[in-house]
């Protein structure tokens, strides 16, 4: 059995991540918009977030390099990545 991902499947969970963070943007800017969240609180949340997971993605990488993995290197930052997002999709949507 081949332990290393595939490129199909770093592509497709990729793909699938854009999506999902782009339903994210619409929903923050439309709540922004809407007055349903304070805008400059969600401003600085958002620029927060983006520098955690970016260390976090970097870490993860890092990580999979040192050990020996680097195959799995691209996953693991698109993993962390995935988790930040799907959990702000459940903040704004209330889920």
């Amino acid at each position: 059995m081949n332990s290393r991902p595939g490129l199909t499947t770093l592509f497709v969970d990729t793909l699938a991540l854009s999506v999902t963070a782009n339903a994210v943007i619409a929903m923050r800017l439309t709540k922004m918009a809407f007055g349903a969240v304070d805008p400059n609180r969600e401003s600085s949340l958002m620029v927060a977030e983006k520098i955690d997971a970016a260390a976090e993605a970097s870490l993860a990488a890092a990580r999979a390099i040192v050990t020996g993995q680097p195959h799995h290197a691209a996953g693991r930052a698109v993993a962390v990545y995935k988790r930040r997002v799907e959990r702000n999709l459940r903040r704004l949507t209330g889920g």
